[in-house]
């Protein structure tokens, strides 16, 4: 009876030590480089990066408000963790699948993008040349464009960024004017003066008879001067100064905005469209773009999802599929050594976050 008890209470034990406590103490610290960047979140995913760049739950972290992120592994004696102490911070998005990917299998991704974008120009322009189009779909479709664009251009928010756009140059062109044209017209002014004596001073001392004044200097002299301005470019680079403004980017911004509004508003276009996308007629013209597009739909599972024959969905693409279907992506932690945290961050530097190593308190 005792060695039953004993031998129970061992089995007990040994299985109360497997179980994950309420507050177990943190395995690693790390900071944010830029604290308050990211809110603070509880039961973060942890996954490590494998040899074969798919990844596994590790564990879970919590983000505190100053920055410091606890990690919490599952297993901290799993011998991954060796290739594993370097953190990133991620979003669940398709950006995080493609950094995760490798560099042949992006380029084959892109390779498929590639194909298919030149599949759909060739299937559009053949579509656009259809005698179907032509005949039954191009001068409904261009009556709404010129109505939408002409509806935005009337918006009173378009015509205040106009004025807003014109006011601000004003300004720009009064000093180029002022500046640059007028030493192109002052250089060229003191020839044009003795040409024109010169061309003239036969009918200077005409007194008997009436002669025109012979202004082909002048003319000569409006040539150099356009000449001048094109070398100098003073036209282009008025205009980009003018553009690279920002009540330009307002005004492109808000007459963009209401030409979408009108189109969205417009229930003709919805029409238009729905017989178009479902005229059977259309199906031969777009056989360019049906073969990349079915190898895309093939390649893409497999490179941003892991998706292989007789293989396990990947844990990363996982989690961020079920923030899809939730609608609640958040951020989640990759583990890896710091080669892959270099190549990662060599392509993009703005969407991974790399985590510094901090000390528990």
């Amino acid at each position: 009876m005792a060695a039953s008890i004993g031998l129970s209470l061992l089995f007990l034990s040994a299985g109360w030590a497997t179980l994950p406590t309420r507050n177990p103490p943190p395995t690693w610290v790390y900071r944010l480089p830029d604290p308050g960047s990211v809110a603070a979140a509880d039961a973060i995913p942890v996954f490590i990066m494998r040899a074969d760049r798919s990844t596994l739950r590790a564990g879970q972290a919590n983000v505190k408000a100053d920055g410091r992120i606890d990690v919490t592994l599952y297993d901290p004696s799993d011998p991954r963790l060796i290739d594993g102490s370097e953190g990133l911070l991620f979003n669940a998005d398709l950006r995080v699948l493609w950094l995760m990917a490798s560099e042949e299998e992006r380029a084959q991704l892109q390779r498929g993008l590639e194909k298919l974008g030149r599949g759909l120009r060739e299937a559009v322009d053949a579509v656009l040349r259809s005698p179907e189009f032509n005949e039954d779909y191009r001068s409904a479709l261009t009556e709404i464009g010129r109505e939408t664009i002409e509806a935005a251009w009337r918006d009173p928010r378009t015509r205040a960024a106009y004025e807003e756009l014109l006011r601000s140059a004003e300004p720009v062109l009064r000093e180029a004017v002022g500046r640059d044209l007028k030493a192109i017209v002052l250089k060229r002014a003191e020839p044009l003066l003795w040409e024109m004596v010169s061309a003239n001073v036969g009918s200077l001392f005409s007194v008997f008879h009436a002669h025109q004044w012979d202004l082909t200097p002048v003319e000569q002299a409006m040539d150099a001067i356009q000449r001048d301005v094109r070398e100098r470019a003073l036209i282009e680079k008025t205009a980009q100064r003018i553009l690279d403004s920002w009540q330009a980017k307002d005004f492109l911004r808000t007459f963009a905005g209401n030409v979408v509004d009108a189109v969205a508003r417009d229930t003709r276009l919805k029409d238009v469209l729905a017989r178009l996308l479902t005229d059977q007629r259309l199906g031969p013209y777009l056989s360019a773009a049906s073969q990349p597009a079915g190898e895309l739909a093939r390649m893409t599972p497999q490179v941003l999802f892991g998706v292989h024959p007789q293989s396990d969905l990947n844990a990363l693409a996982a989690y961020t599929f079920r923030g899809f279907v939730t609608g609640r992506p958040g951020p989640l932690i990759i583990l890896m050594n710091a080669q892959r945290r270099e190549e990662i961050l060599a392509l993009d530097r703005q969407s991974p976050r790399p985590l510094l190593h901090g000390t528990a308190q």
